[in-house]
């Protein structure tokens, strides 16, 4: 039973003796050290240091004698307080980390690889939540919008959205701002920016995405895995976009 146990508490921060006299310590509720040292097989000569630790760190308790006799304290109690400790460091951690302020400030790497199906969503969800004012979609296929699309549509409240596709009728049954793309336009979604050298193989582009004139996402699936290219504050981006929607909207 111990065995399956000590993996979990050593993650807590025990070592294996600590977390082989605890769980044992868990099993007989109350023992000496004696006791503990034989049905845990923890070295005596350690025993009384660890033991010592533990109560000293409020996963025991102490009861004094002769000898003393070691019990374990309400386990939902120590539990729910090492959850709470470490929460709060990691709190305190994470504001630590956003406090920082290095100078001067190292400029930004322009384009940058995602290769996990995680990471691109993550990435895409934080690029939806921060966009401030427009953004288009240049987009190979209906299906990126189908499954991002209950995060997409509320967008439309929020910024000018301006979904690009080569066919508009691929997409009728998709509710949201379609342009179709013409002149110069569709040649963009000719452009692959995720080239064969970096995903090789059979290769299928989603989408290209630009956000207030700074964010750049395009997606492509090869065989079985998703790649992406992102970058952030190229005047490109913002050359790109405007033109893009000045040539959706000009008359």
């Amino acid at each position: 039973m111990t065995s399956e146990i000590v993996p979990g508490l050593r993650a807590l921060g025990m070592n294996e003796y600590e977390a082989n006299v605890y769980s044992t310590l868990v099993g007989l509720q109350k023992a000496t050290a004696r006791d503990i040292h034989e049905v845990s097989g923890v070295p005596r000569g350690r025993i009384y240091e660890i033991l010592n630790d533990l109560a000293r760190r409020g996963f025991i308790g102490v009861e004094e004698g002769s000898p003393a006799s070691y019990y374990v304290l309400d386990i939902d109690v120590v539990f729910d307080r090492l959850k709470d400790d470490y929460i709060r460091s990691l709190n305190e951690t994470r504001e630590a980390l956003k406090s920082l302020s290095v100078k001067p400030r190292l400029p930004p790497v322009s384009f940058f690889i995602l290769r996990s199906g995680w990471a691109i969503d993550n990435h895409i969800s934080s690029l939806f939540r921060r966009v401030k004012k427009s953004m288009v979609i240049l987009c190979h296929n209906p299906e990126f919008l189908q499954r991002y699309y209950t995060v997409i549509k509320p967008l439309e409240r929020k910024i000018d959205l301006y979904v690009v596709v080569r066919r508009k009728e691929d997409y009728a049954d998709i509710n949201l701002p379609i342009y179709e793309a013409g002149g110069a336009v569709i040649d963009l979604l000719d452009v692959r920016p995720v080239k064969e050298s970096v995903v090789d193989g059979v290769r299928t582009d989603e989408c290209a995405i630009l956000a207030d004139g700074r964010d750049f996402l395009a997606i492509a699936t090869a065989g079985s895995g998703r790649h992406a290219v992102i970058g952030s504050e190229m005047p490109l981006i913002n050359y790109l976009q405007k033109t893009i929607v000045e040539r959706l909207t000009e008359t």
